[in-house]
C-alpha cells in the first residue's frame, strides 16, 4: 500500500510540474465554454494546433467545467509531446445521432507521446445503447482499435 502511494504521489507530483513547467494552453483561452451546452470542438482543436506544432512539449489543460464536444479528429504527427490535463469533463452531445456513422467521437490520429490525465469522458450513451437494445436503426457506435 505504501508503495503504491509512493508511485501515485510521483506520478501526480511528475503531471504537475509538467503543467506549470511548459505554460499549459488552457481550452478557454480558446473559446471553450465549460457550460456543458456550448460546441467546444473548434476551441479543443485550436489549443491542439498550437500544441502539436510546438517545438517543446506542450500541455492542453481543460480547468473545471462541461466541455460538449462534437466528433473530433486530432491529428499528427506532432513535433514534440503531449500532455491533456482534464480536471473537467468532457460531454459527447446528447443525441447519438450527432456523431453518424464515424465510428469514433474523439480520434487522436498518427499521434506519438500522448498522455491524457485526469477528468471524466462522458459518451452520452445511454440513448444509443437503448436504441441498440431494441434493435432499431441504429449508427454502429464508438469502438476502441
Amino acid at each position: 500500500m505504501a508503495a503504491k502511494l509512493i508511485v501515485s504521489s510521483f506520478f501526480f507530483f511528475f503531471i504537475l510540474f509538467f503543467v506549470t513547467s511548459n505554460g499549459a494552453l488552457n481550452v478557454i483561452s480558446y473559446g471553450a465554454k465549460p457550460d456543458g451546452k456550448t460546441d467546444s470542438t473548434d476551441a479543443f482543436l485550436q489549443a491542439w494546433t498550437v500544441a502539436c506544432g510546438s517545438a517543446k512539449g506542450a500541455t492542453i489543460y481543460v480547468p473545471k467545467g462541461r466541455y460538449l464536444m462534437k466528433e473530433v479528429e486530432f491529428q499528427g504527427p506532432c513535433k514534440s509531446r503531449i500532455l491533456v490535463h482534464i480536471n473537467g469533463t468532457i460531454i459527447a452531445p446528447t443525441d447519438y445521432r450527432a456523431l453518424g456513422n464515424s465510428g469514433y467521437w474523439i480520434l487522436f490520429k498518427k499521434v506519438d507521446n500522448l498522455i491524457v490525465v485526469g477528468g471524466n469522458l462522458d459518451a452520452k450513451g445511454a440513448g444509443f445503447w437503448d436504441c441498440r437494445k431494441y434493435g432499431k436503426d441504429c449508427p454502429v457506435g464508438a469502438r476502441v482499435s
